[in-house]
């Protein structure tokens, strides 16, 4: 995860930055200015989440510039991401990055975006983003912040396996220049060269790299930034079959990853002492750190951990003549694999389309500047040589054609480029971006006395589905989704979007809640008649509604998004199936929250 500061950052702004370290170790008052509150949610962010928070929130009720409740809305944001709620991470942080298009709080805010993108498997999207992003930063001058948005762009890279992309702009960072930059940047930019380096080629690493990680990251404050580095350690010894120091590895760093609470780094650390185990022939001891993996729900929405997990009880039951269970298990690890190679497949065809997309608007500009060069250069001999006025006009007139010519081309270009970035690849309707940009549009340019409304839902019963029938026919239930919803969009539609795995929302331009809440029906009945004979077993779809309009919060899209998320969550709390309008009643607020 990736974020950093404002424009000019606000410690700057004060003058104080003594008196702000002094103040890390006092206790919140209210008579503190908001530029100081904010500098120390933002230094706390990471190492003490729950005092950076308790900070954000006493300035709910202060009187803020719009450049501080950016920044104070920016680290509410990076919470939400890192407590996983990356649906309104993204709705929080996706405006403050439209806002600021070329400083440092739109450098952060990109970086966080990133690594969401990641996360929502919005491979092309993030890639483009990514492109973005190292534009932006040969714009801006170098500092934590700077540093802060190459890391993510380097880490985005190395998720999706680009590891030469990564090393070339690791290598924008040389030897002196990263000796000066602070202990926690340091640790992730070596521990993100040896992820590179290890990723192209595993037998380049020898135990020096041990020495530079620990010397690097070892003393820090643990954080998910100083503590992934020997995740990634522990997991070489396995992959290189130094089983006992892997044990060793794992006694040594297990209780800093333990404190952090992290489940993803939990289950990776046990994954990695139950196969050296096994691999030792402690089986009993192995299946000991499995069971607990195994028995966590969460581990439905974390395929890769579920499949080596499984696929160890197996060989363990087999082991020991548990034909039955080691059957069980292994067609547990089969179905999950299956599930993450189609993931993995869809991921390789974004990253290539969106490089493919890239590489050819990148083609098409140097082929019109070489020819336009080429042409400038024979119009420069012609004058010299005094060849003749018409062979001048004819020149120019080439010139004047193969730009507009260009131009053209590099539109086309530009368009898949728009449609690759707002368009859910999946259901064909707009994504988050698209949504948030479309509809935040529509309510600056609203005069009209009408109200717009905002209709949210998610599909109910989806993880189900996903779960009893497989992934390929929960995708098969979101296309038929998207199919239904484009078939019946009207001129009052103003983005119609899946914003998130089974989330989808509308705007709808001189609508009251009302109206709204009658659309709702529709679309219930319209989901119903899907059939779903084949695919599901004649299962019948539905969904659960939230409503709100303009009329009851105003035209803040924040507060539109909030208004009808908290009613959805009421249709889910009353049982699914049914559409709920927004209550402006405290005690249903309350509740939700």
């Amino acid at each position: 995860m990736v974020l950093r500061v404002i424009p000019r950052p606000l410690w700057q702004q004060s003058g104080v930055i003594g008196l702000l370290i002094i103040m890390l170790s006092l206790p919140v008052s209210a008579t503190e200015a908001p530029v100081q509150l904010l500098a120390q949610a933002d230094t706390l962010r990471v190492t003490d989440p729950a005092k950076s928070r308790q900070l954000l929130q006493a300035l709910s009720n202060q009187s803020l510039t719009p450049a501080e409740q950016d920044y104070r809305d920016y680290l509410l944001g990076f919470h939400a991401a890192i407590a996983s709620d990356s649906d309104r991470a993204v709705s929080i942080i996706e405006p403050i990055s439209r806002r600021h298009p070329a400083d440092e709080l739109g450098l952060r805010a990109r970086a966080t975006l990133l690594s969401i993108y990641y996360g929502y498997r919005e491979w092309s999207e993030g890639l483009l983003l990514s492109a973005e992003l190292k534009a932006l930063l040969g714009q801006l001058p170098r500092n934590n912040t700077w540093y802060t948005a190459n890391i993510s762009v380097v880490n985005y890279y190395s998720n999706l396996q680009m590891y030469n992309e990564a090393l070339q702009l690791l290598e924008r960072v040389t030897g002196p220049e990263l000796a000066k930059v602070s202990g926690e940047m340091r640790c992730r930019y070596i521990a993100q060269e040896f992820r590179a380096q290890k990723g192209l080629d595993i037998n380049a690493i020898t135990p020096r790299w041990l020495a530079t990680l620990e010397a690097a990251c070892l003393s820090l404050p643990k954080s998910l930034y100083t503590v992934e580095p020997f995740i990634n350690w522990t997991r070489y010894l396995l992959d290189s079959g130094q089983y006992e120091a892997v044990l060793a590895a794992v006694g040594r760093y297990e209780p800093a990853i333990k404190a952090l609470n992290y489940f993803y780094y939990w289950v990776v650390l046990k994954n990695i002492e139950a196969q050296a185990l096994y691999a030792l022939g402690q089986y009993d001891e192995a299946e000991a750190k499995v069971d607990p993996i195994l028995a966590r729900q969460e581990m439905a929405d974390y395929s890769e951990g579920l499949v080596t997990a499984a696929t160890l009880k197996a060989k363990i039951r087999k082991q020991q003549n548990d034909y039955p269970q080691a059957y069980h298990w292994q067609q547990v690890a089969i179905e999950s694999e299956n599930s993450q190679n189609r993931l993995a497949a869809t991921q390789y065809l974004a990253v290539n389309n969106a490089q493919a997309t890239l590489r050819q608007a990148d083609e098409e500009l140097r082929l019109l500047s070489s020819h336009q060069a080429l042409l400038a250069n024979q119009v420069a001999r012609a004058e010299q040589n005094v060849i003749g006025t018409y062979l001048l006009i004819a020149l120019a007139a080439s010139l004047l054609f193969i730009t507009v010519f260009g131009i053209r081309r590099l539109q086309k270009q530009q368009q898949l480029l728009a449609r690759l970035a707002s368009t859910d690849s999946l259901t064909g309707l707009d994504n988050r971006r698209e949504f948030m940009q479309v509809t935040q549009q529509a309510l600056q340019h609203n005069s009209s006395a009408e109200p717009l409304s905002l209709i949210m839902f998610d599909l109910d019963n989806l993880k189900w589905v996903n779960d009893n029938y497989g992934h390929q026919a929960g995708d098969w239930v979101l296309m038929q989704v998207g199919e239904v919803l484009a078939a019946h969009l009207t001129d009052a539609t103003v983005s119609c979007a899946r914003v998130g795995g089974e989330e989808f929302v509308l705007c709808l331009k001189d609508t009251d809640v009302n109206q709204a809440l009658a659309y709702c029906h529709d679309i219930q009945n319209w989901l119903g008649d899907i059939d779903t004979q084949t695919q599901l077993d004649g299962l019948q779809l539905s969904a659960s509604f939230g409503v709100c309009d303009t009329d009851q919060v105003g035209k803040q899209l924040d507060s539109l998004i909030s208004g009808a998320d908290l009613a959805m969550y009421k249709a889910k709390k009353a049982g699914r199936r049914r559409a709920v309008k927004y209550s402006m009643d405290k005690k249903d607020k309350e509740e939700a929250i």
